[in-house]
């Protein structure tokens, strides 16, 4: 006879343990303390098995048959009820161990010691900020493409589109590390060109070379303050920004006439080696007789890092009237355009710039390659900035590979 939820709360414990049935297997056991379990009886290969359904009044009758005709679904198929109901709850273990949040920490934890730190943090806070509140939460293998199309179009509709852009990238990089790993089948954030607005590519403002005299004039009438020194030997070396107000006296190595930036300051986290021109060699012998006793070239009294800021040149290029027309990044685009101009082979001028290579492998090997190249090169550079300099409102001068003419 079935069972009904009025005669199953008038089931009253016994001494010993003991069932009711309710039909197709499906019985409530009671227990000498009171509690109810349902349990469903069946045969699987023709031996006798038990499942457990769940405790009532928590699993209530209705629910309990539901799970009986579930189980008796999975034993038609030919599959094992109480076998199946375990790896589904090895399943639901693995999946909240494995949620987006847990493995992009993950991924982001292994990612940064190749990465500068400051960049990993960015990256870290970004995810913070705008992923991880949307799709943190839910496990990898339920992360669908619109759940990822929805974020990345939430953080676009901001205005954002570069930031949106940037996430798109790192969502796509975490599900790759974890396909890799066996934590997922598919990238949902695969192939989602599309789904973003164009914007035009902005570019760092950088004077064109037939204004280079007119610079190097208007760098010149400065007084001999910081900002002169640091745009002088910008132009000779056109590192980053960052990695010049960042410049140590103990990365300086001037017996080999050599910079040696640590791989801490570099933005791929490589090690860079700058070879140093006769003129950034007087400029910075001239640096050394004021800042020479700190740690920083650019030593500042009035910063907590103890150097100057990154806005140091950028202010200076807009006081002397180039606002909007150069940058800090200009000298290093300015450098570039004229040595490709001229002829250096491609792989020297990308090398001094420390740009990263598409071959990692390749790229760690060739952190000095070229060197003497370089330092040919570097040289060579300097000594057209000096012909530029002297002849500012005539010809301007020409370099090529055998030097100034």
């Amino acid at each position: 006879m079935a069972l009904t939820e009025l005669a199953i709360k008038n089931l009253k414990p016994k001494a010993k343990l003991y069932r009711v049935a309710d039909g197709g297997g499906l019985t409530l056991e009671i227990s000498p303390s009171g509690s109810k379990l349902w349990r469903w009886r069946y045969y699987f290969q023709g031996k006798g098995q038990m499942l457990a359904l769940g405790k009532y009044p928590a699993v209530t009758l209705a629910e309990a048959r539901k799970k009986r005709e579930e189980a008796r679904d999975l034993l038609k198929a030919g599959k094992h009820p109480t076998r199946e109901k375990k790896l589904q709850r090895l399943r639901k273990a693995h999946e909240g161990a494995n949620t987006f949040e847990k493995i992009a920490r993950r991924w982001l934890c292994m990612k940064g010691e190749g990465l500068n730190e400051k960049y990993a943090k960015q990256c870290l806070v970004r995810m913070e900020l705008h992923v991880f509140p949307a799709i943190g939460a839910l496990p990898l293998t339920q992360i669908t493409i619109p759940d990822v199309v929805e974020v990345v179009e939430t953080i676009g509709k901001r205005g954002t589109i570069e930031t949106a852009k940037r996430m798109k990238q790192l969502i796509a990089q975490v599900f790759r590390y974890a396909a890799q790993r066996g934590l997922c089948t598919h990238n949902p954030a695969a192939d989602l060109r599309d789904i973003l607005p164009g914007k035009e590519e902005k570019h760092h403002a950088c004077i064109h070379p037939s204004e280079l005299p007119e610079l190097l004039q208007a760098i010149e009438a400065r007084d001999n303050d910081f900002t002169k020194y640091a745009m002088k030997l910008m132009l000779l070396t056109f590192v980053r920004t960052g990695e010049l107000i960042g410049a140590r006296w103990d990365e300086i190595n001037w017996a080999k006439e050599e910079w040696h930036i640590p791989k801490e300051r570099m933005k791929m986290n490589r090690p860079h080696v700058v070879p140093l021109s006769t003129q950034a060699l007087a400029l910075l012998k001239e640096i050394q007789a004021i800042t020479g006793d700190k740690a920083h070239v650019f030593h500042s009294p009035v910063s907590k890092s103890k150097h100057i800021s990154t806005g140091t040149i950028l202010m200076g290029l807009r006081r002397m009237g180039y606002k909007n027309r150069m940058t800090g990044h200009g000298f290093r685009s300015l450098a570039s355009t004229i040595l490709n101009e001229k002829g250096y082979p491609p792989d020297w001028i990308e090398r001094q710039l420390a740009h990263e290579d598409d071959d990692k492998i390749r790229s760690a090997y060739n952190r000095a390659e070229y060197l003497l190249e370089r330092k040919k090169m570097m040289q060579e550079y300097a000594d057209y900035l000096d012909h530029v300099r002297k002849n500012a409102g005539k010809n301007i001068v020409s370099l090529n590979r055998r030097g100034i003419k």
